[in-house]
């Protein structure tokens, strides 16, 4: 494929090799090469790619010394990527996977080309959409205590605070408006019942799964763990919880008018509708950091564990 570039690093300052590197492979379309010319190993910079660039290239090694190392790197983007790879080298594509409907927060680990049709083209539309400078999430580099005080600090103390504060809107607006919106007290019964699971759900999450979780990340390091295979079901646990949380939300959505308040309701109608959109959203996000980051971090603890 014409595109690919050759670069010889002896030619180049140490001090700027692996930028150069980096940028020259993100200028690179969806399969073309970087072809990479070295008076010394590059086994360094393949474990680089591994952190920042996995699930975006395929590594080639073409002659291995003594004098001269060469290796070629083959961007690999469109078809072949995960939603979690995408995720990790796109943060802010959260917002478009919403907007086309695509539940990444479950099929993480699914190629976007078998969940959508479109694939090509979204991904095209998200690679062009703004970008952070700096991506905040550096989630390969969480262990797992961290994974679940972020969970918990960020994300359920949100729910503890959104809850209540959905709950008074909804009475509030049952009280002045059911009589012209009879899908308010259909609202209010549903969003009751999915607080109801909600709750329940993160006290299991706190008092049960996540303590555990942080044994294992302590067994890992020290030793001592010997029943693990109890984790196993904790993990489809959670993720059968996650599913029903994920269609409680779609139910109260679909009551809710894809959250498109009514033209003729009042300004409390529509702030509503803003605030549950705002906290769908949230959760899809939360079940994204439970579902494919926490529980993935715990199936390599075991895995690890259970080669010992």
């Amino acid at each position: 494929m014409s595109g690919n570039k050759i670069l010889d690093v002896r030619e180049i300052d140490k001090r700027f090799r692996i930028k150069i590197i980096l940028n020259l492979f993100d200028d690179l379309n969806d399969g073309q090469k970087l072809e990479l010319i070295s008076d010394h190993s590059l086994a360094p910079l393949s474990k680089l790619f591994q952190i920042e660039k996995e699930g975006f290239f395929n590594w080639s090694d073409l002659e291995n010394g003594p004098e001269i190392w060469r290796i070629s790197i083959k961007k690999t983007e469109a078809l072949n990527l995960t939603i979690n790879d995408i995720l990790k080298q796109y943060p802010l594509a959260i917002d478009i996977l919403e907007e086309k409907g695509i539940p990444y927060y479950q099929l993480g680990d699914m190629k976007l080309s078998d969940v959508n049709k479109e694939a090509q083209s979204i991904y095209k539309e998200i690679k062009s959409s703004k970008q952070l400078i700096v991506n905040p999430l550096r989630t390969d580099r969480w262990s797992i205590s961290f994974t679940i005080d972020y969970i918990e600090n960020n994300h359920h103390t949100f729910v503890k605070q959104q809850i209540p504060e959905l709950g008074n809107l909804i009475d509030h607006l049952v009280v002045a408006h059911a009589a012209t919106h009879p899908q308010l007290p259909m609202i209010r019964e549903r969003f009751s019942e999915f607080k109801v699971e909600l709750e329940d759900h993160l006290k299991d999450e706190e008092n049960i799964v996540f303590p555990s979780y942080k044994k294992l990340e302590i067994a890992l390091r020290k030793g001592g763990l010997k029943d693990i295979n109890d984790f196993d079901d904790a993990i489809d646990w959670m993720e059968e919880d996650h599913i029903l949380t994920g269609s409680s939300l779609r139910v109260l959505r679909n009551f809710c008018n894809n959250y498109v308040a009514p033209k003729e309701s009042s300004p409390g109608f529509k702030i509503l509708y803003k605030e549950l959109k705002k906290f769908e959203y949230d959760m899809h996000f939360h079940m994204h950091l439970e579902n494919n980051i926490l529980f993935a971090k715990v199936v390599t603890a075991l895995k690890s564990i259970r080669s010992r």
